[in-house]
């Protein structure tokens, strides 16, 4: 699916590209995929349907764009030099990204293809290979240190410090989430402690 092309002699405006993108996937985070169009969007970004079909030929691209440009920007694989450091700069990104409406739209859209409600799997695969990346780096660094077994399966760890950062966000009150969202690192510590003691590798 590729984006259509802008008539010749309008040239394109990235920052109306961005807002459109935007309120794309803030309807799409209210709505979810039953009631997301393309008129929706355009009364949410505040113009007219035409300014959308100009760039997209349906919801369905537009909303693919949106994701790739816009929604993942978890991208998180900075080598702070251990598994700690890595998994709390991780599960910190990881922590903001559910807090913040973008994000939630993204973990939304693969909620809605796990249920069945709509087959947008290639939007749900893209984003669950974005959040794996990063997550899947610290644990090789940190194979690579010494601080776990080669033989210590990542995918059970990453689904592990995922799903705790997920669950952590979902059971926070809005007073909760506020402070999360400015002291993300007293939310993520205790979650990260236990995904390394787990990983550590086991004394002889």
């Amino acid at each position: 699916m590729s984006r259509q092309t802008t008539p010749l002699g309008r040239p394109r405006d990235p920052e109306l590209d961005e807002k459109l993108m935007t309120a794309a996937l803030l309807e799409y985070a209210q709505l979810g995929w039953g009631a997301f169009t393309m008129q929706g969007v355009a009364r949410r970004a505040g113009v007219g349907k035409s300014a959308l079909y100009l760039r997209w030929a349906n919801k369905e691209q537009l909303l693919l764009d949106s994701v790739e440009s816009v929604a993942l920007t978890l991208r998180v694989n900075v080598d702070t030099g251990s598994l700690t450091g890595d998994l709390t700069a991780l599960a910190t990104a990881l922590l903001e990204h559910f807090l913040d409406p973008i994000g939630w739209a993204t973990l939304r859209i693969t909620i809605d293809v796990t249920a069945d409600f709509t087959d947008l799997q290639p939007f749900q695969q893209r984003i669950v290979r974005s959040l794996r990346t990063a997550a899947a780096g610290a644990f090789t660094r940190a194979v690579e240190r010494g601080e776990m077994s080669a033989d210590t399966a990542h995918e059970p760890l990453i689904e592990s410090l995922f799903g705790a950062v997920l669950m952590h966000t979902l059971s926070r009150t809005q007073d909760e989430r506020d402070h999360a969202r400015a002291y993300p690192g007293e939310h993520v510590g205790p979650l990260v402690d236990v995904i390394v003691r787990s990983a550590r590798p086991t004394k002889k």
